[in-house]
């Protein structure tokens, strides 16, 4: 069975930013910690941001009832999982948090465009 284009795209779509979400975690960050360079954060919370949208993308690779609550539960497993460090290690990221809740709101809109590209490309005869 043949994928629907829009799955396609959001499964890669999703790879890439997982892809990008790992490289951010492994070379970016190392590299920002290790030079001492002040990037206001973005290195401790861009993986949480990225990996958000890329999970929930690659979860659309299948036709889905309802597309927004995919995201949603992923993006409120990426929260929950924050205050689960926290029950942990006594500090919680709320910079995470916030990384967390724009990857949500991003793919979100990111769902919103491919379904409105490929829903006008069904409509032609």
């Amino acid at each position: 069975m043949e994928l629907e284009d829009k799955h396609r795209a959001s499964f890669l779509i999703g790879l890439v930013f997982v892809i990008i979400g790992l490289l951010a975690k492994s070379v970016y960050r190392n590299y920002v910690n290790s030079n001492g360079i002040d990037d206001f954060g973005l290195a401790g919370s861009l993986p949480s941001f990225l990996y958000v949208i890329g999970f929930s993308q690659l979860l659309m690779i299948r036709p889905v009832r309802y597309p927004g609550l995919i995201i949603s539960v992923v993006t409120l497993g990426s929260v929950i999982y924050e205050f689960k460090q926290f029950h942990e290690s006594g500090k919680l990221d709320t910079n995470d948090i916030i990384a967390s809740l724009a990857g949500g709101a991003i793919s979100l809109f990111i769902l919103y465009l491919v379904l409105k590209k490929f829903q006008n490309q069904e409509k032609r005869p």
